[in-house]
């Protein structure tokens, strides 16, 4: 193999020498893999230094060296040990398999220049040390960087079309209920997901529902277990409804068949998108009834909600949590033992009172859950032809926001509405006081936490009137209910 440069071009013999390998997964495929490319980089060493020591391979083997989001781990381990002086040399396949940034080849110019590194290359060598070998690379650089460019336009274009036309997507994470294909239906899985659909809208838990698919070693397209986030997520994708999405919005119709029917899936969105059944407050949350929103800090300029959070000594209590996410105030901490105790004795005595079940049976019947349905079809439906119209660049970018923004308002209205009516469906009625506290005994959480939601907006905690009080201190307490 003849080489593009003699030995003359080195300042002298016997560098540390590195290797850095990369290559892309295509090119895998092509046969042209990891060890071809080593092995012509150390005959190309062995040439131009007959003194080299290889001090180290770096291998970022299937990693972009475009994508600013992804660290490249050896390639970062390779820049300390230049600084470091470890290594005084460095071999490639091509100068483009080391980086295609124009900030990182600035960086490798600079130790070229100050260090006197040396960068050899089997294709297209360039030295960094010389004016005019940075002068080149700069501009083979910015070519490749345009050619990455153009490259990702013409993938984004194509996904453009390929979205507008309802086509399956290609490559990825395989869908749970359909085969790599996109549109094969794997009716066991999609027979999975149909069940799990049914027991949501039955009001049951998703850590139970996940708890059930364990025991019954029903796993995910990975082959790991279900998670409560990950089965969340599989029942909200359109794709389970026949719906193609871009950038996350519905653009057309999928050319595969749908699990679930529209109706279906605009219930579960709205069942699991329920504030009243995002309970907060990690694991522990499972034990509270008073959590996802139904308590807020009375402190003045704070009203966040409080989150579950047992004492150091495993009291259950509800807490201003001051950490991140909630970023609360800090200041207000209730046991819950004797809160939900109350709670539930007002509760159950208010939802049984006769003018409450009228306002709830009014509630049900001025909108029916099909008139709601049909509401949020009209809107999404409004979205993807939006979407279509952003697509094919007929409107801007802005004017799709604008108004997605503004549609999604209303669908997330909706939605509740919807979760409300799902939550009051599945409420005992009729009973008397005896019969509703008898209720409440056999109860799960959830049904509880519906009923307590049906009449109760949310409850503010307020300081401490009574230092040293343990009980439940009434005064701190202001009760909202729902009208």
């Amino acid at each position: 193999m003849s080489l593009p440069y003699a030995s003359a071009t080195l300042s002298h013999i016997g560098h540390r020498w590195g290797i850095y390998v990369r290559i892309s997964r295509d090119r895998i495929g092509a046969g042209l893999g990891v060890q071809r490319q080593e092995s012509e980089i150390r005959e190309m060493i062995a040439r131009l230094d007959p003194e080299a020591v290889i001090v180290e391979v770096y291998n970022d083997n299937d990693m972009s060296a475009s994508n600013v989001r992804k660290r490249r781990k050896d390639y970062d381990r390779m820049i300390a040990d230049i600084e470091s002086g470890v290594v005084t040399a460095v071999g490639c396949w091509h100068l483009d398999r080391v980086t295609r940034r124009n900030l990182e080849l600035e960086y490798l110019c600079g130790y070229a220049e100050s260090f006197g590194t040396l960068f050899a290359a089997v294709h297209g060598y360039i030295d960094l040390r010389t004016s005019t070998g940075r002068m080149a690379a700069r501009m083979a650089a910015a070519a490749a960087r345009g050619e990455v460019e153009h490259k990702a336009e013409r993938q984004r274009s194509a996904n453009r079309q390929r979205a507008l036309q309802g086509e399956s997507w290609s490559g990825g994470m395989r869908a749970y209920g359909y085969e790599k294909d996109g549109t094969t239906l794997i009716e066991a899985e999609a027979e999975v997901l149909r069940e799990v659909a049914k027991r949501v809208l039955e009001r049951q838990s998703l850590r139970s529902i996940v708890a059930d698919l364990d025991r019954r070693e029903i796993r995910t397209s990975t082959g790991k277990p279900w998670q409560a986030v990950t089965l969340r997520r599989a029942l909200q994708n359109p794709r389970i409804a026949g719906w193609r999405t871009l950038n996350g919005e519905k653009v057309a119709r999928g050319n595969w068949e749908q699990i679930i029917d529209d109706e279906t899936q605009a219930k579960l969105v709205a069942i699991l998108g329920d504030p009243a059944r995002n309970k907060g407050g990690g694991g522990s949350a499972r034990k509270y009834l008073l959590s996802g929103g139904l308590l807020v800090c009375g402190i003045p300029g704070c009203g966040k909600p409080l989150q579950s959070q047992p004492s150091n000594a495993g009291s259950r209590g509800y807490v201003c949590r001051k950490s991140p996410p909630v970023g609360g105030c800090g200041r207000i901490r209730i046991a819950a033992d004797a809160l939900e105790q109350e709670v539930a004795t007002r509760v159950l005595a208010r939802f049984a009172s006769p003018a409450i079940a009228r306002r709830l049976s009014g509630a049900m019947a001025s909108q029916t859950e099909h008139q709601l349905l049909d509401q949020i079809k009209e809107h999404e439906e409004s979205i993807a032809e939006l979407a279509g119209d952003w697509v094919a660049r007929r409107i801007s970018k802005e004017a799709f926001q604008a108004a997605d923004r503004r549609t999604q308002a209303e669908i997330a209205k909706l939605r509740g509405q919807i979760a409300q009516s799902t939550r009051l469906a599945s409420l005992p009625e009729g009973l008397g006081p005896r019969e509703l506290a008898e209720w409440w005994v056999d109860a799960s959480l959830e049904r509880r936490r519906d009923l307590v939601s049906a009449v109760l907006d949310h409850i503010s905690v307020g300081p401490t009137t009574r230092v040293g009080f343990t009980g439940l201190d009434l005064a701190r307490l202001n009760w909202v209910w729902r009208d």
